[in-house]
């Protein structure tokens, strides 16, 4: 914990999701690299630094490392990345090539599941000059509604219904909580 409260110069931007980032970052840590030290290292041009950067701590801070293909560059592909970082930080690769290649078998094999949704409620609170942040914020903490799982397999009918069902259990759920608020204010 006291490293999160004190963050390193070197490796205060990264925020591991993944075991091997965390490894990695250590290794970052004990070497003393700096981002440019390491992007430098593995051959980037001077004029694509900040795209770089902006890749090691995408990868570093990425629950599958980079490996989904949501960050590429015309310098390297996902693999060679991970290779090139490794090599520049000067860890042995073989020992992680199994955690890898699992990680590209999850990818490869994750079954298409449905979005989770959210239905946001819309509310325009009415605050007076009096009203403080505080209570602004407590306020917005109930214009969010929540839709049933299994919501998007729903034909429109039963969409309508469900949204109007979470509305009103919403409502019902919080209705006391948003009376003592209007009476708090009313009262002050």
């Amino acid at each position: 914990m006291s490293h999160i409260a004190n963050p390193s110069k070197y490796t205060r931007r990264y925020h591991p999701r993944h075991s091997l980032a965390q490894y990695i970052i250590n290794q970052i840590e004990s070497l003393e690299l700096r981002p440019q030290d390491i992007v430098k290292q593995m051959g980037y041009p001077l004029k694509h630094t900040i795209p770089a950067y902006d890749r090691l701590r995408h990868v570093l801070s990425s629950k599958f490392l980079g490996l989904d293909g949501s960050y590429m560059d015309k310098h390297f592909t996902a693999d060679e990345f991970l290779a090139k970082l490794f090599a520049v930080l000067e860890i042995p690769y073989q020992p992680f090539a199994e955690d890898i290649a699992q990680i590209k078998y999850d990818l490869a094999n994750h079954s298409n599941t449905l979005p989770r949704y959210s239905l946001r409620a819309e509310v325009d609170f009415a605050f007076t000059s009096a009203d403080n942040w505080m209570s602004r914020g407590a306020a917005s903490r109930f214009a969010q509604v929540h839709l049933p799982s299994g919501f998007a397999k729903l034909d429109d009918a039963a969409r309508k219904s469900a949204i109007q069902d979470s509305i009103c259990e919403h409502y019902q759920q919080y209705e006391a909580v948003c009376h003592t608020m209007v009476l708090s204010k009313v009262i002050d």
